[in-house]
């Protein structure tokens, strides 16, 4: 006689099977699930790494020679005449009183060549452990924006042996988990004239 179906043991092994998949399933997702939180978190603070280094970057590379107006209506680039002795200057400030890891502040001027009148006055210092970048336009107006919320240990060196070279140092932190940070150090050249890089001690 012909037998239909299944045995109780045949359909323990089946559920058992079935549960063990099921299992591995659930294992792999989690894991999954893990890396790719991971993968998120730190492609985040990746994103921010990159974009406050772009931004100081970005700023210390704009820095053009300042252009001045003489009364017969001349343009001439500050520090081109002789006996003008006030190029664009890129000053840097050492805030904490020790000179031996730079400055903390850096100021300089965006300018536009067009308009000798229009240069924008640019400030990126730490505040309540955020980088900011201050500027204040012509008419004297200021306008302040944080750059990157969580910042340490920010200096800016001048390279003695190129005045055209600023050198950038600074930790930025996750504001989700202290624990993730990145240390930057990079240093940006200024590929012009009339233009140099002074470091100013604190007095």
């Amino acid at each position: 006689m012909r037998r239909t179906g299944f045995t109780l043991v045949e359909l323990a092994i089946s559920t058992v099977i079935a549960a063990l998949i099921g299992l591995m399933i659930v294992l792999v997702y989690r894991a999954n699930l893990g890396t790719w939180r991971w993968g998120q978190k730190h492609m985040e603070f990746t994103q921010k790494v990159q974009l406050a280094m772009k931004q100081v970057f970005t700023d210390i590379k704009r820095v053009n020679p300042l252009v001045s107006q003489d009364a017969r209506g001349n343009l001439w680039f500050q520090g081109e005449k002789i006996g003008d002795l006030f190029p664009n200057l890129v000053r840097i400030y050492d805030t904490d009183k020790n000179p031996d890891n730079g400055g903390e502040e850096i100021v300089f001027y965006h300018a536009i060549f067009t308009r000798p009148d229009q240069k924008t006055h640019v400030r990126l210092f730490l505040e309540n452990g955020a980088l900011m970048r201050e500027t204040t336009d012509p008419n004297g107006s200021k306008r302040r924006v944080v750059v990157s919320d969580r910042v340490e240990n920010l200096h800016f060196l001048a390279n003695p042996l190129d005045i055209y070279e600023v050198v950038v140092q600074m930790t930025i932190i996750d504001d989700k988990d202290p624990k993730i940070r990145e240390d930057l150090n990079f240093g940006v050249h200024l590929d012009t004239d009339l233009v140099c890089v002074k470091f100013i001690p604190s007095t």
